[in-house]
């Protein structure tokens, strides 16, 4: 089965462009709902980030802070995270 060249190309830009768009989503993660002031302090540190489309999310094993994903990179706010950049330059030391 042959496939219209055309189509063909016009299905890739469309799957291109909606990676290309998930990749972009800033995905919250925290304990506890966020307020709205929390929110625009986020934005307000993080201004390079599109906010538009952000997604909270609640993750209890965050315990405190935040961690933001965009695509495949990640911001890790969060205390454990913290705790584990704590042991890692402790063993370092050692």
């Amino acid at each position: 089965m042959k496939i219209n060249p055309k189509l063909k190309n016009d299905l890739k830009r469309f799957l291109m462009d909606k990676i290309q768009e998930e990749r972009s989503i800033v995905s919250v993660y925290s304990a506890n709902l966020l307020s709205n002031e929390d929110k625009k302090n986020l934005a307000n540190k993080f201004k390079e980030l599109d906010w538009k489309k952000a997604r909270f999310e609640i993750d209890k094993s965050v315990i405190a802070g935040v961690i933001i994903k965009i695509g495949s990179r990640t911001i890790d706010l969060s205390l454990l995270g913290s705790l584990s950049k704590l042991t890692n330059t402790l063993y370092e030391i050692d």
